[in-house]
């Protein structure tokens, strides 16, 4: 049998041959551990639709390491753990109830749909700033000249963080990255342990100052919650961390992806630019066939059957959603561009009580993002090869050249 290993350069060059010779011959797998270390308790990769789905809802699979397995060894050496983990441990996503039903029943106001609607004005207006600074240029890179910027200063706004900031948050937000990918060694943790002490300290003061004089913020609401929702100011600091880093990274990584989709599918983006109301299912397709977040892990509560393999409490299962969202027993054709796919119940914001919370918010973002970029730049083509990241679990383009064809 193949040998499975997320650290293999040809599989991070291109993950989805992979995944589709594993849904075949070894759908349930285990194998070598995505994390450094020899503290393996027992690993496994889910590559199937049906499974990853299954387990992203089962109730006896989690992000945390509860009292009930404080026997296990922690996921990170113990003198690594400060401050960064520290930090983390404190994010909703690496919560389970009680304390994550807290901080999400708080955060989901901040995301609701009535409340992306209002901000898809703004988020139009600095697009269309963008691209009018941007096309003059007769070439650009679609995600750091564009895709990067927006996103950022998007989320940033609504926490409450000043424009001037954000090259300093974008670089706190890369090593974020870097520490939470799989890895085979824990040498970012320097880096991770130093953005934490920093970021802490920046949000700190951000924090103090809205004490003193509130402003229509997150980071404002999220200090003035009462009563059950009330918010340690460690919790405050360390949402903000999350909520910056996640709002921007996987909504770039989308913008990103969908310009390459459509500039390599003509047909297809002749279509979206005919049919505009098919914005949100082209956003959807997009996310379906180049997930920003490649995968995801939890830990078993209990013994689990999944697949026909049992996997034991105290065992940890990624679950690879770039590979679920291209299963044909779930999608046919599914390495096809169809911008106008339904269903499509793709996983890339993932399941249960972890979905995505950001999810209305990614998916106005993009739809808008790439309506402007082909209206624009309609007659735009790829200058030069893209340019995928050397990470796993956070995939994404990380240049994407373009230019006029005139040019």
């Amino acid at each position: 049998m193949d040998t499975f290993d997320v650290f293999d350069p040809t599989f991070r060059a291109d993950p989805y041959p992979v995944y589709a010779r594993f849904r075949a011959i070894a759908p349930v797998y285990r194998g070598r551990p995505p994390t450094p270390g020899d503290h393996d308790t027992g690993w496994w990769y889910l590559f199937r639709y049906a499974d990853v789905a299954a387990v992203l809802k089962d109730s006896r699979f989690g992000r945390a390491i509860g009292p009930a397995l404080d026997e296990l060894p922690p996921p990170v050496p113990p003198a690594e753990r400060e401050p960064f983990w520290d930090m983390y441990a404190h994010w909703t996503l690496a919560l389970e109830p009680p304390e994550h039903t807290r901080q999400r029943t708080l955060l989901n106001r901040a995301f609701t749909a009535r409340v992306v609607d209002t901000l898809r004005p703004g988020i139009a207006a600095r697009a269309a700033d963008l691209l009018d600074g941007l096309a003059p240029r007769g070439r650009f890179d679609v995600v750091a000249d564009y895709a990067f910027p927006l996103t950022l200063s998007v989320i940033a706004e609504l926490i409450g963080i000043p424009p001037r900031d954000l090259e300093r948050v974008k670089e706190w937000s890369l090593t974020i990255a870097a520490v939470l990918d799989y890895k085979p060694t824990w040498d970012v943790m320097a880096a991770g342990n130093r953005m934490a002490r920093e970021f802490g300290v920046y949000l700190a003061e951000i924090a103090a100052a809205r004490r003193a004089r509130p402003a229509d913020d997150l980071i404002t609401r999220l200090q003035a919650a009462g009563g059950e929702e009330s918010l340690s100011q460690e919790e405050v600091i360390a949402l903000c961390v999350m909520l910056l880093f996640a709002g921007h990274e996987t909504t770039v990584n989308l913008i990103a992806a969908g310009a390459l989709l459509l500039q390599e599918d003509p047909a297809q983006a002749a279509l979206l630019s005919a049919r505009p109301k098919l914005t949100d299912a082209a956003v959807d397709e997009f996310l379906r066939l180049h997930s920003p977040i490649q995968a995801t892990t939890r830990i078993a509560y209990a013994d689990v059957n999944v697949g026909g393999h049992l996997i034991r409490r105290g065992e940890s299962a990624t679950l690879l959603l770039g590979s679920a969202n291209r299963d044909p027993a779930a999608f046919p054709d599914p390495d096809r561009l169809d911008i106008a796919r339904r269903p499509n119940r793709h996983l890339a914001f993932g399941r249960g009580i972890h979905y995505c919370l950001g999810a209305p918010l990614a998916v106005a973002q993009g739809g808008i993002a790439l309506r402007l970029l082909f209206e624009r730049c309609a007659q735009w083509r790829m200058a030069t090869a893209p340019s995928w990241s050397e990470t796993f679990g956070f995939r994404g383009l990380t240049e994407l050249q373009i230019t006029h064809r005139s040019g």
